[in-house]
């Protein structure tokens, strides 16, 4: 198992280091559209993109654009810190979804190391589908994500706790597909 999360965290800072050289203009767009929202940062919006987008690439998947509808629905979950999943409710069309929790504050880095920490629970054609597959389905296309690192209670622990959502359009993890949308 720690072998996995090390694994996971070395694919995830190689993959970042890697999304500096592909995706060099991502940072001026995100921010000049950004300027004027509240809540998640043009910088979190960037890393949130470039740290999928790194593990897209070594899968043979797209870059994902961001969307702002998702990032804003993501954002109007987190704002409620309530750990669980939206089950489709916030917007009118279907996407997908990940949640995360964390005690204290959790990087973004971290939670996106977490979502394809089970990559090794996945063999290519087989329908046991995960976060990691749906962080590298190749029909995705978009990404919006938020996150809430002064959300309380959602862990009996007490103290602060964050709440990260990333939301896909269109959703991946479709029974069936697998073995048109992901290449482990």
């Amino acid at each position: 198992m720690i072998f996995i999360a090390q694994r996971s965290f070395l694919i995830v800072a190689v993959a970042t280091i890697l999304s500096f050289l592909y995706l060099p203009a991502v940072s001026a767009r995100i921010q000049r559209r950004h300027a004027s929202r509240r809540d998640t940062s043009w910088s979190d919006a960037y890393t949130f993109l470039s740290t999928h987008n790194a593990i897209r690439i070594q899968h043979g998947a797209s870059p994902l654009t961001w969307s702002y509808t998702l990032a804003d629905a993501a954002q109007s979950w987190v704002n409620q810190c309530e750990f669980r999943a939206t089950d489709g409710q916030l917007l009118d069309t279907s996407y997908g979804e990940i949640t995360e929790a964390g005690s204290g504050e959790v990087s973004i880095e971290t939670a996106v190391a977490s979502f394809v920490a089970d990559e090794a629970d996945y063999t290519d054609g087989s329908d046991v589908l995960n976060h990691f597959t749906q962080v590298v389905w190749k029909s995705t296309t978009e990404l919006g994500c938020a996150r809430n690192t002064a959300c309380n209670g959602i862990f009996d622990s007490g103290g602060s706790q964050t709440l990260i959502v990333c939301l896909y359009n269109p959703p991946g993890n479709v029974i069936g597909d697998a073995t048109d949308n992901v290449q482990a």
